[in-house]
């Protein structure tokens, strides 16, 4: 009996709706910036092979791509923020002075690439704001 009626509280409480968006961290304490809940905008990750060389691309960001508003750019092999520590650093860009582009680009040698990721694995990017947090954006796909 004590088990139904633990089963059908999880399940009521499972249907009953949020008041809190997915995007919206809740207000609690210190936060550790979470990768899965730091997607607040529409930029989003391409990689393609032009030539010997892999293009890294993201596009859409929230603001143009200069030091008012970003540190840098980074592509990685793992969705674990950029870290020589974790070792999953493809390609980063460090922003400039001025610019108004709201997308940003890098390449790097295919041969280098081929080491540290596999044909068919996801390639994430992220913006790192001024405020020190690493900012994810949507993942893509290389194929070589």
């Amino acid at each position: 009996m004590i088990k139904k009626i633990a089963a059908l509280t999880l399940a009521a409480g499972l249907l009953v709706p949020s008041t809190v968006s997915a995007l919206e961290p809740l207000q609690t304490g210190k936060q550790a910036p979470a990768a899965s809940a730091q997607i607040t905008s529409v930029a989003y990750t391409t990689v393609s092979i032009v030539g010997k060389r892999v293009k890294f691309e993201v596009k859409a960001l929230e603001n143009p791509f200069n030091m008012n508003y970003y540190n840098r750019i980074a592509w990685t092999s793992t969705d674990e923020e950029p870290s020589v520590f974790n070792d999953n650093i493809l390609s980063v860009i460090v922003a400039k002075k001025t610019g108004q582009a709201y997308q940003v680009f890098s390449y790097e040698a295919l041969t280098s690439v081929k080491d540290k990721i596999e044909s068919g694995q996801k390639v994430y990017g992220w913006a790192l704001a001024l405020n020190g947090v690493w900012y994810p954006t949507m993942p893509a796909t290389l194929y070589y």
